[in-house]
């Protein structure tokens, strides 16, 4: 008799719950599991701040649910909106067709939460969807460029703010972005990056209460030093379209207005008929049952599941690593009750620490029970949890394209390496040839063998050379150089590797891991101003 396993929600917690049913009764033809979501792709909703500020692309976030699934022969992925659970009788009812279950998963994730807070629908901007982030994304582009024309000084400071409310993960990761893009968006627009302002609300008397209060300190040492105004114990009453009001305070004039401070469960949820707790969570008993279906063999995990581990006086915080446990829960039990086995495991929480990255190359680490770890090496520990959710859900397909769009395919060269590896050409590739290419030039000229210039005379000079070439210093001048000596030597046949060897380094091999990676920029930069000034958004005859 055919068992049918419904998983509604392809989030971080669906998704790899999916995965680990399908390995589970991949040899059992009479299992069948059904993936219900109103995307046909996964978006990795902790990195949407990125594309909200222009740092990576927006398909970067997508993750075709095909793709993932591809090898899963018994798993069923379906592009429907979820509209009703039908618990006694086993049934989820989509817009398009219903689906009958014996095991079934409630992962459909969050909502922003505006508290009821008057003008967020109509003049904020959210954070908790791909429309979202594009929506936000334009948005910025097009106030800053009309803040910079204008004139009036009111409305260019207000159309030059930008307000975060809330400094939870995403908050904070948002203001560490616009630190950033605010350089970005000045020089595209030709205006100081101090004018544009990123003010920091947050109601709590603390702000980014997740981490300690050390590390906490340090995040905020880290955005003054950026010019972020942070202001704690301000409670916002309502959002305008150019101002935002503020309880007992004076308003902030902005016309952006970016809403972080809270998460529901979805409204979908909502109507399922089960207990909910703080914040709309679904309760659930020790096994993510929801409670009051514990017969029904009816779970919920991520966002909507107010897991509790025993004897905790509050559920764990809605985190894509929370999501991760509960899943691996859900499918173990889900499992147990399909093969009648009923070995239930018992939810944990098995939290292993937080890392918040503040733009590309800053972050901040809180792990293995509380070691603080700060700067880039904290930012790469990010990109490695994040890499570790590919490898749970076994995709090597998008693991690889994370690695790439994070480190390669990125715009403005916001990466933890900067441009050393996101330049718009093959330069890192050809980094080994240069070190290589240098090093023999500098020991043959300190040698003597003369394999360029074919006399003694010159044997210093090409030790030089070598010198630059290895350091990446004024890369393209010095293999220019070494074609000149090229031909001016009349080499033999043997050694004409050399010239194409040069030739190849033109390409700005220096700019990657060299010295011309600061020197390049700072000469263009110095040069262009001593010879035409700094560029203006504004030219007056003042």
């Amino acid at each position: 008799m055919t068992k049918n396993i419904v998983v509604i929600g392809a989030g971080f917690a669906g998704v790899y719950a999916t995965k680990k049913l399908a390995k589970h009764f991949k040899s059992n033809q009479d299992v069948k599991i059904t993936l219900i979501d109103k995307h046909s792709f996964f978006t990795y909703l902790t990195r949407l701040h990125e594309v909200a500020t222009d740092r990576v692309n927006p398909n970067s976030v997508r993750y075709d649910l095909q793709r993932i699934f591809h090898k899963q022969k018994n798993v069923k992925l379906v592009t429907d909106e979820v509209i009703s659970v039908d618990k006694q009788n086993k049934l989820v009812t989509c817009k398009n067709g219903t689906y009958p279950f014996d095991s079934l998963l409630i992962s459909l994730g969050g909502e922003p939460n505006d508290f009821g807070t008057a003008g967020v629908k109509e003049n904020g901007f959210t954070l908790w969807s791909i429309e979202d982030a594009m929506r936000l994304r334009t948005h910025i582009k097009e106030t800053i460029a009309k803040g910079a024309i204008e004139r009036d000084p009111r409305k260019r400071q207000s159309l030059l703010t930008i307000v975060v409310c809330g400094s939870g993960f995403t908050g904070a990761e948002t203001v560490g972005e616009l630190i950033d893009y605010k350089k970005v968006l000045a020089k595209e627009n030709k205006i100081d990056p101090n004018e544009i302002k990123v003010i920091l609300v947050e109601a709590a008397p603390t702000i980014i209460n997740m981490l300690d209060r050390t590390n906490a300190a340090h995040a905020e040492a880290y955005m003054k030093k950026n010019n972020v105004d942070i202001r704690p114990s301000s409670m916002i009453v309502s959002v305008n379209k150019d101002s935002v009001d503020i309880k007992d305070q004076d308003s902030i004039s902005t016309n952006t207005l970016i809403w972080t401070a809270g998460v529901k469960t979805s409204s979908i949820a909502d109507s399922f008929g089960i207990d909910a707790g703080h914040g709309g969570r679904l309760v659930t008993n020790q096994y993510l049952q929801a409670k009051g279906f514990e017969d029904n063999s009816i779970y919920v995990a991520g966002d909507d599941a107010a897991a509790t581990e025993q004897g905790a006086e509050r559920a764990v915080p809605q985190t894509a690593q929370e999501a991760e446990n509960e899943a691996v829960v859900t499918s173990t039990n889900i499992a147990a009750d399909i093969d009648g086995n009923h070995n239930y495991l018992e939810f944990h929480d098995k939290n292993m620490g937080f890392t918040v990255s503040f733009g590309a190359r800053y972050g901040i680490a809180q792990v293995f029970g509380g070691k603080r770890i700060r700067g880039w090496i904290a930012t790469i520990m990010k990109h490695g949890s994040n890499l570790l959710y590919f490898w749970r859900i076994r995709s090597g397909y998008f693991m690889f394209n994370y690695i790439l769009d994070e480190f390669f395919r990125v715009n403005d060269n916001r990466t933890v390496f900067g441009a050393h590896t996101s330049r718009r050409s093959n330069v890192l590739w050809s980094v080994p040839m240069r070190l290589f290419f240098g090093l023999a030039l500098m020991i043959d000229g300190i040698s003597a063998h003369y394999l360029i210039t074919g006399s003694g005379g010159l044997a210093m000079f090409e030790a030089i050379l070598g010198c630059l070439i290895f350091l990446g210093l004024f890369t393209w001048i010095a293999n220019l150089a070494v074609i000149v000596l090229f031909f001016a030597a009349m080499m033999s046949w043997p050694t004409t590797w050399i010239l194409f060897v040069a030739i190849a380094l033109m390409n700005g091999s220096g700019r990657s891991f060299g010295l011309d990676y600061w020197c390049v920029p700072w000469l263009q930069k110095a040069l262009g101003r001593s010879q035409y000034g700094i560029p203006k958004s504004l030219y007056t005859e003042k």
